[in-house]
């Protein structure tokens, strides 16, 4: 399990993909696969997509991570929606 992150980024287009690059490395952190992390980013630019429609420059978009056992869980609010976006991590093969 990894700590809790809680991050704030402008809405502005130009940092839409800090989001997912962060989440990217959460996922990693919390014993995800490249896969996870690719498909964890993925659905969560969605998400920052769809909650951002019609909000201002000045509206921030507040991504809380969380990894409750086996899975990572992103909360994204903006401009008064919110989406949770879960992905289950693969189980790593024992060596």
């Amino acid at each position: 399990m990894s700590d809790p992150i809680n991050l704030i980024m402008p809405v502005d287009e130009r940092f839409r993909d800090l989001g997912p690059a962060v989440c990217g490395k959460y996922v990693a952190a919390a014993g995800g696969t490249d896969a996870d992390s690719g498909a964890m980013a993925d659905a969560l630019q969605k998400a920052v997509a769809t909650v951002t429609a019609g909000a201002s420059g000045t509206d921030g978009v507040e991504l809380d991570f969380r990894s409750p056992g086996g899975a990572v869980e992103v909360t994204v609010r903006c401009h008064g929606k919110s989406s949770v976006v879960t992905q289950a991590l693969s189980v790593s093969p024992s060596t």
